[in-house]
């Protein structure tokens, strides 16, 4: 994986899958469930409700 890329995300509660930048700076939210996917970390952004289906260059 590069220094940044977009990932294809798949959200842990229900499954859906949402795309987003891998140094997200904000709090990413699943779209259905309202779960938190990722958190931000000072870098690469910190997966905590979801697994990485695929890296999208």
């Amino acid at each position: 994986m590069s220094g940044s890329d977009f990932l294809k995300v798949s959200c842990k509660d229900c499954g859906n899958e949402t795309i987003i930048f891998s140094r997200a700076s904000s709090e990413v939210s699943c779209s259905v469930c309202g779960s938190t996917l990722a958190k931000p970390k000072g870098g690469k952004a910190d997966l905590v409700g979801s697994t990485i289906v695929e890296v999208l260059e």
